[in-house]
């Protein structure tokens, strides 16, 4: 059964990375105690067990923040995930069986759908499961968890990058389309390119990004 500490840890995690609480701004246990609906006792323990994370900071005489994107944190993580995951996906590429492209395809149009409808958080949401999905095909789904517990600052700005409307979504889910194609053709030499190609997005994008909201960054330099 989950704990209060736990109910409110998950659910503030939860808050920052779905940038509901935006980067740099400030936060106060009242304030979680009111919206989560617990006591402040097991918030105080939340916020601290997420400032010992580095998802919250704390000043003197001033307050507690949500952390900014520690871009080099985030460019770390993308080259150990663009390495990783291009060398997976290749190793099943000329296996994957109807039924796994059938399941690809069908988060690809879940894609489709929220982005038409602008929900940006479902579209995230299928972005991250259609990836998930490769790790999960190679019975990689441990190497897909540890990525996932250091790249907190790349998932952010990740959302950050969706929300910048000067970045189609589309130009994303046709790359998956186009992932899964060479899944399809069994071309695993192709596959490989194309994952690693499509994990390389983050670099040609990442000054619109930081144009957009230069606020919520930090370690740009």
């Amino acid at each position: 059964m989950e704990s209060l500490q736990d109910k409110a840890y998950n659910a503030i995690y939860t808050k920052i990375m779905n940038l509901d609480l935006y980067p740099g701004q400030q936060v106060s246990d009242k304030q979680f105690e009111e919206e989560i609906g617990v006591s402040r006792t097991p918030v105080r323990e939340a916020m601290l067990r997420l400032r010992r994370d580095d998802m919250l900071y704390s000043l003197p005489q001033s307050g507690t923040y949500v952390t900014r994107i520690d871009l080099k944190k985030s460019l770390d993580a993308r080259y150990a995930r663009q390495l990783l995951e291009s060398d997976i996906a290749k190793s099943i590429g000329g296996t994957v069986s109807d039924d796994q492209i059938d399941q690809l395809s069908a988060v690809v149009e879940e894609q489709q759908t929220a982005s038409k409808r602008d929900q940006i958080q479902r579209f995230f949401q299928m972005d991250n499961h259609f990836h998930q999905k490769i790790y999960e095909f190679a019975n990689k789904q441990n190497i897909w968890n540890w990525l996932i517990s250091f790249s907190t600052d790349l998932n952010r700005y990740r959302l950050l990058r969706v929300y910048d409307a000067n970045l189609p979504m589309n130009r994303l889910t046709q790359e998956h389309r186009d992932i899964i194609n060479a899944f399809s053709d069994h071309d695993a030499a192709k596959v490989h390119q194309l994952v690693y190609s499509h994990l390389n997005l983050m670099l040609s994008e990442q000054q619109s990004v930081l144009d957009k909201f230069p606020d919520y960054f930090t370690n740009i330099n």
